[in-house]
């Protein structure tokens, strides 16, 4: 079988030696350099360096084929998020998820992703010794402790209607972008609501900002209950890491039934998986930027306008120089690509709308509609 591992810790560690990896084909990914001088690594199993949140990451450890993947490392946000990527957009047949949480199972666990909550299967295994009671496994607990947690799966609680224009916001994160975003809203007349787990910061927030201020982790169900996530109009996660806040956006979406969930991200290939997994809004600071400084750049042929993302279109601004290949050839003689459409010319500070004898001429700047996966090829197609 090939097998996937990512975390090397105390768990990726006993699981390369108990899967013996004659047996099976296994690859383990961790963040951690030090991981590679690890006496295990030396074991015949690839050992990758890098962070499994990110897609390509995972294509490079080969998912595609995947038979199985164990999601093990020491945080419980970072495991849902790969078990979810390699499920839910690799298909991968067989998905485990080491959690602490036992409320977050039985939600993961509908979307095929199943879990092993150490806490409750250590807590049973512990009362059995005190009792002398039979314990058996601990798998076996940990089945019975699923059963028991499928039993209290209730249906989601739904938002309260907003009166008038103004809503509740709920903000996970009080750094920068939390702070400014949420005296921004205040401005405005939205009641907000910050959470934020890092000492430091809540201690420095609750005296700078006049709004309710909660600490504790904003992706559990507890502290999202305290902030009033059932009432509440949008879930806003501006932390620096996208487990967590694709994790805390699913909580209040899919446990709290908060209509909108819109998420900071960081590294921007992330974007689409997180959209992809019930994010509604994704915004990348990361990628916001490198489109400004593209759309600056003197020497730049192509820049993006718009980007519709719900629909996967977006219109494409293309800058014909002088070597451009269609320099001199009417549209007609154009084989555009499927999903692909010229929409206008622009040239002299006039606009040329397309049809078939329509000849591109040096400096004509081209909009194109298209869909995103087309674009590699229209380029070619354009620019050579």
């Amino acid at each position: 079988m090939r097998i996937i591992i990512v975390g090397f810790g105390r768990v990726g560690t006993q699981l390369v030696q108990q899967l013996g990896t004659k047996q099976h084909e296994v690859t383990v990914i961790d963040q951690e350099r030090h991981m590679a001088d690890h006496p295990l690594a030396s074991l015949p199993t690839r050992l990758m360096i890098g962070n499994a949140i990110d897609a390509e990451i995972l294509k490079e450890a080969g998912v595609e084929d995947a038979d199985v993947l164990f999601a093990t490392t020491r945080d419980e946000n970072t495991n849902l998020m790969v078990a979810q990527v390699a499920r839910i957009v690799f298909n991968v047949p067989k998905v485990i998820a080491m959690i602490y949480d036992p409320s977050r199972e039985a939600s993961y666990h509908e979307a095929g992703i199943e879990t092993f909550c150490l806490t409750l299967a250590g807590a049973e295994y512990l009362a059995s010794q005190i009792t002398k009671t039979p314990a058996g496994d601990l798998r076996g607990a940990w089945k019975r402790a699923h059963d028991e947690m499928m039993k209290l799966v209730k249906e989601p609680v739904r938002s309260v209607a907003t009166q008038g224009k103004n809503y509740y916001v709920i903000i996970l994160g009080g750094s920068l972008v939390g702070y400014f975003l949420a005296r921004n809203l205040m401005a405005k007349g939205h009641e907000v609501t910050i959470i934020e787990d890092d000492p430091e910061k809540y201690n420095i927030i609750i005296h700078q900002i006049d709004c309710n201020v909660i600490f504790g982790d904003g992706s559990t169900i507890p502290v999202l209950e305290q902030a009033g996530a059932n009432r509440a109009d949008v879930f806003v996660a501006v932390t620096n890491h996208d487990h967590d806040n694709l994790i805390a956006c699913q909580v209040a979406k899919s446990r709290f039934g908060v209509k909108k969930a819109i998420a900071r991200v960081k590294n921007p290939r992330n974007e689409a998986i997180l959209q992809r997994l019930g994010v509604d809004v994704t915004v990348s600071s990361t990628g916001i930027i490198a489109q400004m400084i593209e759309r600056e750049l003197p020497m730049s042929t192509i820049k993006t306008l718009l980007d519709f993302k719900s629909s996967n279109l977006e219109i494409v601004e293309y800058d014909l120089e002088d070597e451009a290949p269609v320099i001199g050839h009417p549209i007609r003689d154009l084989t555009m690509p499927k999903d692909s459409n010229i929409v206008t010319i622009l040239r002299n500070n006039d606009a040329v709308v397309p049809r078939g004898e329509t000849v591109f001429s040096p400096k004509d700047v081209v909009l194109v509609l298209m869909k995103a996966n087309v674009e590699p090829d229209v380029k070619r197609v354009l620019l050579g």
